[in-house]
């Protein structure tokens, strides 16, 4: 069964793609000393722990290292390793030019290196030369970066090529996809993400069906699941704790049972339908469109063999606690989390979660309270030190989404970043919105041009994106990228 799962998902991967993951594969096999080099956020960590899975079930030795960023300090701690090969797991495709001549796999969904989309920096992956680069990237065959794979997704391809038993590993390219937002744009993953939704389903690890999608479904009182809500925001409802639990009793269902308040998990199915035809409802009569209406639902997925009211028995909620094991500076945490150490390791975990919501509350206080500055075509502020730059991105995103907010341009934040040499530089993060993104926007594109031109590197996604800029080029940066924007607001040919 398990295996006939296995051939199912080959059969849906484009030919090219496969072909690269199995070429990556072998490369794999044929070396002993393993370093698995993979991003600090939510997709990067389950990226790593789907690499490290598959290399112990090889029996191979490995190490595997976090980065918030690849730059020369990070390529130079990876080189002092002296592997055989370096497997490098949701980055790498950006960068290609700088890695130097140590046998290399890249399974990334990042826009790849200009002139190197293929793969290889001399075109071609040839094992036996130690110069050579094997790609395993959607966004080198068709395929969307943003939507239809994720860096976690493009790991489980390579480990599936190793090993069919590497099946199980599946629920964990669902985490990466959830937490890297692919589900956003259509309210379910799509693409090639399916296979892996497959796949989990098959391995017995997952299940996935429409409902709520609001964040909290295991873990937040349902109350506070709708006081927070902000996609789609609940006029009356969101920011309003009173208001959230009138709703609730309005519709005739207790929101607490005996002294503790019901997580969306613990309500029937039928209280389930009724809070959802009155969101629909209170909406449609707010005068909302029906696609914000239809934000309230789509598909979940839930972690079969977790424990009800755990944060990693949902995708998303999980996807928020590697996320908050990598930005503060735990990304091993996460990793054990995702291999399976649901004891001492998760107990920290909660730990690292709870301090990561305070220091995100904190964050958003002190972004409202400097202000967020509208140019013609984007918004910023500039945290400095205030805001670590790990966060800063994040800190952008749900400023975007909250109430009252500017939903008309993408949403820049600044934050003070240093570099190998101890160098102030500032880190500048991007965050847009669908609708933005339908009218031509690609901040991944935008981002790295407007760096460019001032003398940084960045790149991204077409709704998230990133950047490091020489400290005393803001200024100029923020004009050009203001102009990018622009242009692709109002051009007639879209990307």
């Amino acid at each position: 069964m398990t295996m006939d799962a296995a051939d199912e998902v080959i059969e849906t991967v484009h030919r090219d793609l496969w072909r690269s993951a199995e070429e990556a594969a072998r490369a794999i096999i044929s070396s002993t000393d393993i370093v698995v080099a993979t991003h600090i956020d939510a997709d990067g960590i389950s990226a790593g722990a789907i690499a490290s899975g598959a290399l112990r079930r090889l029996g191979r030795e490995h190490k595997v290292l976090f980065f918030k960023k690849l730059d020369e300090e990070a390529i130079e701690s990876i080189r002092t390793e002296k592997p055989d090969l370096v497997w490098y797991t949701d980055l790498g495709s950006g960068s290609i030019s700088k890695l130097g001549d140590i046998l290399t796999v890249i399974s990334d969904h990042h826009v790849p290196e200009p002139g190197h989309a293929t793969g290889s920096k001399n075109g071609q992956a040839k094992l036996f030369d130690f110069s050579s680069v094997i790609q395993v990237n959607p966004q080198s065959h068709g395929m969307s970066g943003a939507n239809d794979l994720s860096g976690a997704g493009a790991t489980f391809l390579v480990a599936l090529a190793l090993s069919k038993k590497n099946i199980d590993l599946a629920h964990l390219a669902v985490v990466g996809s959830v937490g890297d937002l692919q589900d956003q744009k259509s309210r379910r993953l799509i693409g090639l993400n399916r296979s892996m939704i497959s796949a989990a389903v098959s391995a017995g690890m997952l299940d996935a069906f429409e409902d709520l999608r609001l964040f909290g479904r295991e873990t937040r009182p349902v109350y506070r699941m709708l006081e927070y809500a902000s996609d789609p925001f609940l006029p009356g409802i969101t920011g309003n704790e009173q208001g959230a639990i009138g709703f609730i009793l309005e519709h005739d269902i207790e929101p607490k049972e005996g002294e503790t308040w019901k997580s969306w998990s613990m309500l029937t199915q039928a209280e389930r339908d009724k809070l959802i035809s009155g969101l629909r409802e209170h909406l449609r009569l707010k005068g909302r469109k029906m696609e914000t209406i239809q934000r309230l639902t789509g598909e979940v997925y839930v972690l079969k063999k977790e424990a009800g009211g755990s944060p990693v028995r949902d995708a998303k909620e999980f996807a928020t606690l590697l996320n908050a094991c990598g930005r503060h500076g735990s990304a091993e945490t996460g990793l054990e989390i995702c291999l399976g150490d649901r004891g001492d390791v998760l107990a920290r975990g909660l730990m690292l979660l709870r301090d990561h919501r305070s220091a995100l509350s904190q964050a958003i206080e002190y972004a409202k309270s400097i202000g967020i500055v509208r140019l013609r075509n984007i918004q910023y502020f500039d945290a400095g030190d205030e805001i670590e730059e790990t966060i800063v991105g994040t800190v952008a995103g749900m400023l975007l989404g909250d109430a009252g907010s500017d939903r008309t341009a993408p949403m820049v934040a600044f934050a003070d970043s240093m570099d190998s040499a101890n160098e102030i530089k500032t880190k500048a993060s991007a965050r847009g919105t669908q609708d933005l993104v339908a009218r031509g926007m690609d901040l991944s594109v935008a981002i790295r041009a407007a760096a460019e031109k001032v003398g940084g590197v960045g790149g991204g996604h077409n709704i998230a994106a990133g950047a490091t800029i020489p400290a005393s080029r803001k200024e100029d940066f923020l004009k050009e990228l203001d102009t990018i924007v622009e242009m692709q607001l109002t051009s007639k040919v879209r990307p």
